[in-house]
């Protein structure tokens, strides 16, 4: 054997030794990451003996004999499972991120910083009524026994970024509440892009393609809009890439929720259901716990970061929630004298509230920003680095301030305690008294049969009715004027229907206050209410059925456009006269492994495009189709109207017509579909392009690293507008940027969770996550529940405590240190 063979041997099996022996000792290093679910702990912070029992998907079942001690457990087990990400969120929310991430996100803590969380959550921990403290401080004490018991085997994601957690304040769990009420507030995009769209094309071209819908209130433009500078879009852009950055891809914000009642029910009893949609990430949005004390009996989803069941049941009632999709955010143009500390309102010069701000940065110098805030709220307008990296010298600076109902006091965690141990309908309903952010429709079922729906949240009272443009600040005429009463917002309870339901659309109609003008296009309502009006009698597997469903009613009109464009017209290409038949002989279901979806959703993103871009160009494009909704609603609107401006493509000679663009459309889409999936039609499966994959916070750094903490990609059915919702973006990705990118038709958002619940069983309920409890690489409960929510396939929890005690599981006792 000659001799350069055998050194090359020899080095690459020391080099494999090497790997085997670095790889086993990595992989030790993960494991010893991984939580223990068994055995036993002391604690002073606990007053009796707590017991959590881990389920084979390590479901966790807490049974305590008070509910702090109950509250400590769940600080616990939130900890083992999800320390990271509820450390990531609450750095989020306190501007801390460049202590840990460097330079690449003093921008995302100079905006929150600016709008003012933290400040907010510690102003409302000083109003806090005593029992909710209590649990807050039981809570923040279970996560930080974790923290200390897990130092030095913290999750990899410390070691990768080189830090520990600090100690866990209660206020932390109210920054994990607002930021979901920031999640879920949209409101916040349309006021400033669509100002900037009205400044460009004018009130009359911009009013034929604002969204709108059945019944919704005028949209008033003020007078005053014309003469504001240009506004700059530095807000929206800031947060896009934000949301990008945490994972919270996506727009379609909502959910599906509905009940029916023992009419419609084949056991008798009502059953609810609820699926709500959030952005896709690995681990998800969502953790499942059963908990038990004197006070408590609930079980259902929780929030990691909060001391509470969001979406669930107690013994006497069940609950289910969908984004109201409030709009609870205004912006005003501010005039600012030339010291930069006076503001001017009613004719009078008002003195600012100025703070300076550090962020502190990794590897890096300190950054000091300066906040200003008028009476409404922070200005806004410059915490996007392209205020000062492209600076445009001849367009005039405008201040911009922010009101949001979200900077102000309420106790939403006192709402959830009273829903939590609620015995009937007025309990309930009274429930949402303190309730504010984020508004929340709400539908409710008990064991004594009753249906009902309430508007959880709180709604500025304006002036005016609509408020989807920047206000003039120089006056007070565009001032909110407190809340509208509670009282004057209906609830619903029994209706003679026998069902309610709600997905994103308009649910209170001729409101004579504004709500929003966000809603999302109806047609997951229509399909609800189609499914439940198909029969008398409903069941659990029905309701199964119905939340995996991929038929848009939304697809049924627009084919109808496509269908009429092409009639009596010749068609010689092969494969645009094999896609109309196809489209005519549609059910309109969005199956992955059928061709027709990938016709149709390739066509509406050309249709957007063909209709919009010429005119807009990318930027603005980009802004406007960003919100799902607008993009959607807005198409409806101008297919109904042939005459529409926005139709004719002003880069041709030629007056385009509403049939030219939509058979320029189906070409240009046939023409993407044969180059990116070849000439075969019998290729071209939605599935194909339409994927879905959970991605971990480090997805992007490296494709080898991705194919383990990614879960996916699995091709998928469906769209933006079916039950079973898996939108897609119609906005661009950031090329430039890997985290701030997506592949076309790359699924963003859907159901983080399902939900279903008979009262005739009350000691069980159906449950599914789209990953998996933990958020642990290494752990088995990383991904466990992954195929059953691709399949359809449901866990049933069992919530009765002798079952629980008797069933094997894996058990964990919390004992007081007293007794140690």
């Amino acid at each position: 054997m000659p001799r350069w063979l055998k050194v090359t041997i020899g080095l690459s099996a020391s080099l494999i030794i090497l790997i085997v022996i670095g790889g086993y000792i990595f992989s030790r290093m993960l494991m010893a990451s991984l939580p223990n679910y068994t055995g036993q702990i002391y604690s002073s912070d606990v007053s009796f003996r707590v017991e959590i029992y881990r389920d084979q998907y390590a479901i966790p079942y807490i049974a305590a004999q008070s509910d702090e001690d109950a509250s400590f457990a769940l600080g616990y087990v939130h900890a083992q499972d999800r320390l990271f990400t509820m450390d990531v969120a609450r750095r989020a929310g306190e501007g801390r991120l460049s202590e840990v991430f460097g330079t690449q996100t003093i921008l995302f803590d100079k905006m929150f910083l600016t709008v003012g969380i933290n400040k907010t959550a510690k102003r409302i921990m000083q109003n806090l009524n005593p029992e909710a403290k209590k649990l807050l401080e039981a809570y923040a004490a279970g996560v930080n026994h974790y923290i200390k018991e897990a130092e030095g085997k913290f999750p990899i994601e410390f070691d990768v970024l080189g830090y520990e957690p600090y100690p866990w304040k209660p206020e932390h769990s109210l920054i994990i509440g607002r930021l979901m009420a920031w999640e879920l507030n949209i409101s916040w995009w349309t006021d400033i892009a669509f100002t900037h769209l009205i400044q460009k094309f004018g009130e009359e071209k911009f009013s034929e393609i604002i969204p709108d819908y059945p019944e919704n209130a005028p949209v008033i433009i003020p007078p005053e809009l014309k003469n504001y500078p240009p506004v700059s879009t530095a807000l929206i852009e800031t947060d896009k890439l934000f949301r990008r950055f945490m994972g919270y891809r996506g727009t379609h914000i909502g959910s599906n929720n509905w009940v029916v009642n023992g009419k419609m029910s084949g056991s008798k009893m009502p059953i609810i259901a609820n699926d709500a949609h959030l952005a896709f990430s690995a681990p998800g949005k969502w953790y499942m716990a059963v908990i038990k004390s004197s006070g408590l009996n609930v079980e259902g989803f929780t929030l990691p970061g909060l001391p509470a069941i969001v979406i669930g049941k107690n013994q006497n009632i069940s609950w289910a929630v969908t984004n109201i999709m409030a709009d609870d955010s205004d912006f005003y143009i501010e005039q600012l004298d030339s010291t930069r500390t006076l503001y001017k309102l009613n004719n009078e010069w008002k003195r600012l509230s100025i703070r300076e701000e550090t962020i502190k940065v990794k590897d890096s110098s300190d950054v000091v920003i300066e906040v200003m805030e008028t009476q409404r709220g922070p200005i806004i307008s410059g915490i996007h680095p392209y205020d000062f990296l492209y600076e445009n010298k001849n367009i005039p600076k405008v201040d911009i301030s922010m009101k949001w109902l979200g900077n102000e006091l309420s106790n939403e965690l006192l709402a959830f305690i009273k829903i939590n141990k609620a015995g009937n309908w007025n309990d309930f309903n009274n429930a949402f008294e303190t309730f504010a952010v984020p508004g929340q429709n709400f539908i409710y079922a008990d064991k004594q049969g009753n249906i009902g729906y309430v508007f959880g949240g709180k709604l500025p009272l304006r002036e005016i009715n609509s408020s989807t443009f920047i206000f003039d600040g120089t006056t007070a005429r565009y001032d909110w004027k407190g809340v509208v009463p509670r009282s004057e917002i209906p609830a619903l309870l029994n209706p003679a229907s026998n069902f309610i339901a709600s997905a994103n659309n308009k649910t209170l109609k001729n409101f004579k206050y504004h709500i929003s003008n966000l809603w999302e296009p109806s047609s997951r309502y229509e399909r609800i209410v189609e499914l439940l009006s198909s029969k008398q009698i409903h069941t659990e597997e029905d309701f199964m059925k119905y939340q995996m469903d991929f038929v848009s009613p939304y697809a049924r009109e627009l084919t109808d456009y496509i269908l009429s464009a092409f009639k009596g017209v010749e068609i010689k290409d092969e494969n645009l006269s094999t896609a109309l038949e196809l489209l005519r002989q549609w059910d309109f279901e969005m199956n992955q492994y059928s061709q027709v979806p990938a016709i149709y959703n390739v066509f509406l993103v050309k249709l957007l495009r063909n209709i919009y871009l010429d005119e807009m160009g990318d930027e603005l494009f980009n802004q406007f189709v960003f919100v799902g909704n607008v993009a959607y609603r807005s198409l409806n609107k101008v297919l109904r109207n042939p005459n529409c401006s926005w139709i004719d493509d002003i880069s041709t000679p030629k007056v385009e017509t509403l049939t030219d663009i939509i058979r320029k459309s189906m070409v240009d889409a046939l023409v993407y579909l044969e180059k990116n999936l070849g000439k075969e039609i019998k290729n071209w499966q939605w599935g194909n392009i339409h994927k879905v994959k959970f991605k971990h916070a480090f997805s992007g750094v490296s494709a080898l690293l991705d194919n383990y903490i990614n879960i996916g990609p699995f091709e998928i059915g469906g769209d933006g507008t079916t039950i079973f919702n898996t939108e897609y973006a119609f906005a661009e990705g950031i090329k430039e940027f890997p985290a701030f990118d997506h592949e076309p038709f790359e699924n963003d958002l859907g159901p983080s969770m399902r939900y279903i619940f008979n009262f005739a069983k009350p000691d069980e309920f159906y449950a599914v996550l789209p990953t998996g409890q933990s958020g642990n690489v290494m752990s088995d409960h990383y991904r466990d529940m992954t195929e059953m929510w691709r399949e359809g396939k449901y866990l049933k929890i069992k919530t009765d405590l002798n079952s629980i005690k008797n069933s094997g599981y894996k058990l964990l006792t919390i004992i007081p240190s007293s007794e140690e």
